[in-house]
């Protein structure tokens, strides 16, 4: 085993955090330098060697280290971890998004050391969930993430921010609760004497149907809350409108992908059987999410209730990519997960920043920034044209490929996402032309100012992955086949 890169990175930002929640102003300085560090570490397991492709049922060995951790007659617990390529890009991803929130972030002046504290420890709990091989270490880097961003909201956000931080706790941790019942009953019932994933993935696919289903169903929801799917979605609308700028990137960017990933990695590759059994009922939620977000977000006039709901449409289309259950399905779920976290993040920031410029967020009220505001009209419209779909942008290849896995799969049945796109489209469109264009509406009596170098900084660092990424999905998706969605058919 060599340089043991996972634990360092984990270190590096807990030691971030520790010293940011001590450092008062300087804090921002001190969550900068480790997100930079961050950032490097990442690029680190990019460029390490990589081994062949792995099957279906193998366990993910990149930057692999175990240590026992706590040894029992009837059990063991490792700390396990290690990395394939569904696990590097979204920890990819974790590194763009912890460092745009800090430097969008950078003039946050109440108190700024348990703010920057607070988002370096999410990103320690996002990148520990995505590399956890073992149940134990994964569910207490899952909840790990579920207790700054509850402070993250409660303390920082709007007129509602309590009311909205226990009802996203309280939703959360209870699908938690299940999804950890779910596994650990998928443990014992293998016979397994170790929580550790190589165990279960020898083990579990070979359980009765009936079992595996069972198990499924409470993955389904405990990972399906954090998604999250029609009908467990209602925490998100209020979570996003009364967090602040930041948590609203995090919670969109970073934290629903959590679900995707843990449903893949967690319930897809380990109980292949239950899935298949119940994958109607995975297209049916898809369908609802995708229809009840679109056409829901189409009737918002506050810009950042626009944006949250159509994060539900966009993630029923990732749920539609994974219920195809074929290799271009799910490497197609994995490149829209990264690239609606960069975009999702955009357009809230460009959301947080409309309220600070014009003091308000309703559509209805402002029209004709952008002689005013040049930086930010062109921040909305790459945003927003980037989330329906443009080509060259990173959100086009992603939702092409999944159309075209679930043409394959149900054939004439991916009209129906095929269409609502055209809604998705229709309500970025009509937000662009309200805000943008025509008379200026809203604006302050002393003219609009364009925004600070550091909200400009932060939101180009989510527009370059846009672009990259848009012209070049071929780095992304090289990266995602390394891994045992390879294997599928």
């Amino acid at each position: 085993m060599g340089i043991p890169i996972l634990s360092i990175t984990l270190a590096s930002l807990a030691v971030g955090a520790a010293a940011s929640f001590v450092a008062g102003s300087r804090a921002r300085w001190v969550a900068l330098a480790t997100a930079l560090v961050f950032v490097a570490e990442t690029a680190a397991m990019f460029l390490g060697a990589w081994g062949p492709a792995l099957a279906p049922g193998q366990v993910p060995v990149g930057d692999a280290e175990t240590y026992r951790w706590i040894s029992l007659p009837w059990l063991q617990v490792n700390y396990a971890l290690g990395v394939d390529g569904i696990s590097l890009v979204l920890i990819l991803l974790t590194a763009f998004l912890g460092l745009a929130t800090i430097v969008y972030s950078w003039n946050e002046s109440h108190r700024p050391g348990p703010w920057f504290g607070l988002i370096l420890l999410t990103l320690l709990g996002s990148v520990g969930v995505f590399s956890a091989l073992d149940v134990l270490l994964f569910f207490l880097f899952w909840e790990a993430v579920l207790v700054p961003m509850f402070f993250i909201i409660g303390y920082w956000g709007g007129p509602r921010r309590r009311y909205a931080a226990l009802k996203f706790f309280i939703y959360t941790h209870v699908a938690s609760v299940v999804m950890l019942v779910g596994l650990l009953v998928l443990v014992f019932y293998s016979g397994s004497t170790s929580l550790d994933y190589s165990a279960l993935v020898a083990r579990a696919p070979a359980l009765p149907i009936v079992t595996q289903s069972v198990v499924f169903l409470a993955l389904l929801f405990g990972f399906g809350v954090k998604f999250p799917v029609v009908p467990f979605h209602t925490w998100l609308p209020d979570a996003h409108v009364e967090a602040p700028t930041g948590g609203s990137v995090l919670l969109a960017g970073l934290l629903l992908k959590l679900g995707g990933y843990g449903l893949i990695r967690w319930g897809i590759l380990l109980v292949p059987g239950g899935f298949l059994h119940l994958d109607p009922i995975v297209y049916v939620l898809a369908f609802l999410s995708i229809a009840w977000g679109s056409v829901v977000a189409l009737a918002q006039r506050d810009m950042k209730r626009l944006v949250a709901y159509s994060s539900i449409n966009h993630m029923g289309i990732v749920l539609l990519a994974i219920a195809v259950h074929s290799s271009l399905g799910l490497l197609a779920a994995v490149l829209l997960m990264f690239a609606h976290g960069v975009v999702s993040g955009l357009l809230f920031m460009v959301s947080g920043s409309v309220h600070h410029t014009f003091g308000t967020r309703d559509l209805a009220s402002l029209g004709g920034i952008t002689p005013g505001t040049p930086f930010l009209a062109t921040m909305i419209m790459i945003g927003s044209l980037a989330s329906l779909g443009l080509p060259a942008l990173v959100s086009f290849p992603a939702e092409f490929g999944a159309l075209l896995a679930t043409y394959v799969a149900v054939s004439y049945w991916v009209l129906i996402p095929l269409l609502i796109l055209v809604v998705t489209a229709a309500f970025y469109l009509w937000m662009m032309q309200r805000l943008l264009f025509g008379p200026p509406r809203g604006l302050p009596a002393e003219g609009a100012h364009d925004l600070p170098f550091f909200e400009r900084a932060g939101m180009a660092v989510l527009v370059v992955p846009i672009v990259l990424f848009g012209i070049l999905p071929g780095l992304l998706v090289t990266v995602i086949a390394n891994s045992p969605i390879r294997g599928y058919p």
